[in-house]
């Protein structure tokens, strides 16, 4: 049998675009991503506000982090979970959140999940950026010490 040269080409185009997805899909260690601290502080008691239909409570005191991250293109956090709550905001570019089931939701400013995002729990997690973003953080997490605001996990077994 005869094999096309096109078909060597577009075969290995392929593989090459199937691996880089599978590299931001399950990479298990952080590249391309540049987390900074901007401000750290503590609520030395429990809280409980509720204003315009917006509750906080927290049961003892906790420590509180605002950072930015930015994602280089083809950037990803590596799996992880967080203690406590974080909310993101990206403030430009778009990023794919991954759950432990390989599920992912693409946020950033103007697409319809909007440009916000919750990370809680104990399910591992991975945020990757296909074309860069820039992102800002404010973890409400157990005070501890020493403080911890990230876990580190392994990639799971995805289904393909």
């Amino acid at each position: 049998m005869k094999v096309n040269r096109i078909h060597v080409i577009g075969a290995t185009v392929g593989m090459v675009a199937l691996m880089a997805f599978a590299h931001a899909a399950y990479a298990s260690t952080p590249t391309g991503f540049t987390p900074t601290t901007l401000a750290t502080a503590s609520l030395d008691r429990p809280v409980q506000v509720h204003s315009d239909g917006v509750r906080l409570t927290t049961k003892e005191a906790t420590d509180v982090r605002v950072g930015k991250v930015v994602f280089a293109p083809r950037g990803s956090s590596g799996w992880h979970h967080h203690p406590g709550i974080v909310m993101v905001v990206v403030a430009s570019g778009s990023v794919t959140v991954w759950n432990e089931h390989c599920k992912a939701k693409m946020y950033g400013p103007g697409l319809p999940n909007g440009a916000a995002f919750i990370e809680s729990g104990d399910e591992r997690g991975q945020v990757t950026s296909a074309a860069g973003a820039t992102s800002y953080v404010t973890y409400v997490v157990p005070k501890v010490n020493p403080a911890v605001f990230r876990i580190e996990d392994v990639a799971p077994r995805c289904a393909s």
